[in-house]
């Protein structure tokens, strides 16, 4: 299989067909499936494409036009499955420092809803719960008994609910969101190493001594543009 990343037009066309009238109405869109690969690669022991990929479409059957098409739609699914895995594999984990691993795909509507800001990375976060249930007795364990663990996992579930999973008073508002986004792919990196210290010991780390910098934030280089649209390209 390639690990060749999406490009984007694949990741639009992906996106496009998910959110068809073809598909049943809880598949995920191109953000959840994210969320979702993104917890499968980074969760407490590796889970089969059996297993997990009935789940993009909710357990249904898409309405493929013909052959060529559910091929098509299947290979992009799992070329994107790949590429996440990929990015968090041991020989990339050697290099973890101030680039993070693996940026999350986070959908931006504007244009569609002039409140799109208000849910922004809700549907990633929403994706990304999904890959807990399906090891959920594992990650309820850890999250029961590491508190440090749980706030992680809290930070990232805000995304989805608006709030603290486990207290309503603590909203994140838009400016908070976008600053929880620009974090992700670190807090991402902490479940991460998380697990992999529950299944081997100790994992050794690079240490930042840089401000981590936000895929919105100016560009450290000086350019003008968002770290996103240029070094963080």
């Amino acid at each position: 299989m390639s690990h060749t990343p999406l490009t984007d037009d694949e990741l639009e066309f992906l996106d496009t067909f998910l959110m068809s009238p073809r598909t049943p109405d809880e598949t995920m869109d191109l953000e959840m499936l994210d969320g979702f690969l993104v917890a499968l690669a980074i969760g407490p022991e590796e889970i089969g494409e059996e297993e997990w990929l009935p789940q993009v479409f909710a357990g249904q059957t898409p309405e493929f036009s013909d052959q060529k098409e559910a091929d098509e739609v299947l290979d992009l699914i799992r070329r994107h499955a790949a590429t996440v895995t990929t990015a968090f594999a041991p020989k990339h984990r050697e290099n973890v420092g101030e680039e993070p691993l693996y940026y999350p795909v986070i959908l931006e509507d504007e244009g569609m809803d002039e409140k799109w800001r208000e849910t922004l990375g809700a549907y990633w976060a929403s994706g990304f719960r999904i890959g807990i249930l399906a090891r959920e007795d594992l990650w309820q364990a850890a999250l029961d008994e590491d508190d440090d663990f749980f706030e992680v996992i809290a930070d990232i579930l805000t995304l989805e609910a608006g709030h603290h999973p486990e207290d309503e008073t603590q909203l994140l508002d838009i400016a908070g969101r976008e600053e929880r986004l620009s974090e992700l792919p670190w807090l991402v990196e902490d479940v991460m190493f998380f697990w992999l210290e529950r299944r081997f010991g100790k994992v050794e780390t690079v240490k930042r001594d840089e401000p981590k910098v936000g895929r919105n934030d100016p560009c450290p280089c000086g350019s003008g543009k968002k770290y996103k649209k240029c070094h963080g390209a």
